[in-house]
């Protein structure tokens, strides 16, 4: 692994400090309606349809929660995030956010990114061995976004 260079860091975190903060918004007038607002600019979150074409749901584990996990790992990373980090984050956040309504922001995706797979102590209870080659991947996953963010 190569070192970065001290003015490789510098730029990155001045490129992170001028970026806007995104924050994503829900709400349930009478549809189900999630928005990205950047700034003074608000838009639809787009619906990538990851698994399915289910409308954005949050609130509980349900179809239409994964298609929102999908889509706000998307557009906060800018990368596919793996099924594992995709599934992880919707029983994690999105289920629990409340039913009738949320803001999310890009930061809060990132905090839950950083500590979501290095929270659990391995050394009390060893993984099933197909997990931690899904653990790792995802692993890789975070740590790649996060040096490209």
């Amino acid at each position: 692994m190569r070192a970065l260079s001290p003015e490789h860091w510098h730029e990155r975190r001045r490129r992170r400090r001028s970026r806007p903060e995104r924050h994503y918004v829900g709400r349930r007038p009478e549809a189900t309606e999630v928005y990205l607002v950047v700034g003074t600019d608000l838009q639809p979150l787009t619906h990538l349809e990851y698994r399915d074409t289910a409308v954005f749901d949050w609130g509980r584990v349900a179809p239409g929660a994964l298609e929102l996990a999908f889509a706000m790992l998307a557009d906060a990373t800018g990368h596919r995030p793996t099924d594992l980090v995709c599934r992880s984050f919707c029983e994690d956040v999105v289920a629990r956010l409340d039913h009738a309504g949320f803001v999310l922001t890009d930061g809060d995706i990132a905090v839950w990114l950083m500590t979501a797979f290095l929270a659990a102590d391995t050394s009390i209870v060893e993984p099933h061995p197909d997990r931690r080659g899904r653990r790792k991947r995802a692993l890789a996953w975070i740590r790649a976004s996060a040096g490209r963010a």
